[in-house]
């Protein structure tokens, strides 16, 4: 009897002790699938007390399951969402942890800074050397608000401006490796046109000045001298006359490039033929004394067909072209203007050659910006105003066209604008 009944409490025990496991086993595996998110489908064994509330805890656990797949997904969908905003913008984006560890690099980003190296996984400082940047880094890391700054960046031997600002990712994004979110925009053509601005307009003001400048001090040397000679008189006269008259000039060649410029239509195409427009230039010229049209000679191409340009701006900038040769060429026996066709027929090249003393080779590459002459005294002579090939410029790019000028010393330049042909 004593047999049995210890027989019985040992085995009493050691069914206590094995549901005991068991439910430890249980509870251990039920709280790893609720950590790592996973529904864990629960059986009822049979040592396992009848009285546990296994259904409550498999809908608990089914709960838990679906709430946390449902955030995994609208996380994933907003780090998408994220990724997809920054890799589509225009500037570049590159996401940092907090080692200056590159973890993501949209492609202007790369394109402007990678070198043709991958970026990601390795330093900023391998790719961006500026103290700027580290300068706004390190401002965050002291917790001042996010700051924008401007740094130089030499890409393939040119130096590329560029501005930068910052943030941390931390309120919007749960990737704990991610923190800094940093943006740049390039700015090197802005920085160039804002330079061109100033130095257009202290050219302008300096160019002004002078005519200005001589009219007023002859004008009043007549007022302050009644009995001034009269070859005296008649040379102050002449002076303010001519000084005027460049004056004048100085004001319609600005006026012509501020409206090329600065309106959103600059030009108003016709369909017309560029040999006929061409005909037509010695209206143009027709004020222009020391313009001699026995030496201004005529090689154009026939077309069959017209095409859309501004006959009245392209006209204004083939007659700069020969203004120009007549002025500057020097002792030249004819300035010849021709026209040819492209091999398909897609461009229309206008060429004004002369065969004066040329160009040098360290002013042929800058001879169409503003306010740049070769020689400032025969420009001054001659009443240019700097502005004749800077607006033939402008006309020919309005149209989609280019200009360039070739020359060699002693032997002649030519300057060449070709314009698309629409309808070739």
């Amino acid at each position: 009897m004593i047999e049995v009944l210890v027989l019985s409490l040992g085995g009493l025990a050691l069914y206590f002790w094995i549901q005991e496991r068991y439910s430890r086993r249980l509870i251990r595996e039920f709280a790893a699938s609720i950590r790592d998110g996973n529904s864990y489908i629960l059986e009822k064994p049979i040592l396992l007390n009848q009285n546990f509330p296994l259904e409550l805890c498999q809908k608990t656990l089914d709960e838990n399951a679906t709430r946390i797949a449902s955030l995994e997904k609208e996380s994933n969908r907003t780090n998408h969402a994220f990724n997809e905003i920054l890799g589509g913008m225009l500037d570049g984006a590159i996401i940092l942890d907090r080692d200056h560890r590159i973890t993501f690099a949209n492609s202007t980003a790369q394109r402007n800074f990678s070198q043709g190296r991958a970026m990601e996984s390795r330093r900023l400082e391998a790719f961006i050397d500026s103290f700027e940047v580290l300068e706004l880094l390190n401002q965050l890391n002291r917790g001042k608000q996010p700051g924008k700054a401007e740094f130089t960046y030499r890409r393939n031997g040119t130096l590329k401006d560029f501005e930068i600002a910052t943030a941390l990712l931390s309120p919007i994004r749960t990737n704990p490796g991610e923190v800094y979110l940093l943006l740049f925009r390039e700015v090197t053509e802005i920085k160039r046109t804002e330079r061109l601005r100033k130095d257009f307009v202290a050219n302008a003001s300096h160019e002004l000045r002078t005519p200005v400048t001589m009219i007023k001090g002859f004008a009043e040397s007549l007022v302050d001298t009644p009995d001034l000679s009269e070859s005296h008189r008649t040379s102050f006269l002449s002076k303010i006359h001519k000084n005027a008259l460049r004056l004048q000039a100085l004001v319609d060649d600005l006026l012509s490039l501020s409206e090329l410029e600065g309106s959103e239509q600059p030009i108003h195409p016709t369909n017309n033929k560029l040999s006929e427009v061409i005909r037509g230039i010695d209206l143009y010229l027709q004020d222009k004394p020391y313009v001699d049209a026995r030496k201004l000679k005529f090689s154009l191409v026939e077309e069959k067909d017209g095409f859309p340009f501004d006959a009245i701006k392209v006209a204004m900038a083939i007659g700069n072209l020969i203004d120009n040769a007549f002025k500057y060429a020097g002792n030249f026996s004819e300035v010849r203007v021709s026209t040819t066709l492209s091999e398909n027929g897609e461009n229309i090249i206008c060429s004004v050659a002369d065969d004066g003393i040329g160009i040098p080779e360290k002013d042929l590459e800058r001879i169409f910006e503003r306010f740049y002459v070769v020689d400032k005294g025969r420009s001054r002579e001659k009443g240019g105003t700097g502005l004749g090939l800077s607006i033939v410029k402008h006309v020919t790019e309005a149209h989609g066209g280019r200009v360039y000028a070739s020359s060699e010393t002693g032997k002649g330049t030519t300057f060449s604008m070709q314009l698309p042909r629409l309808h070739g």
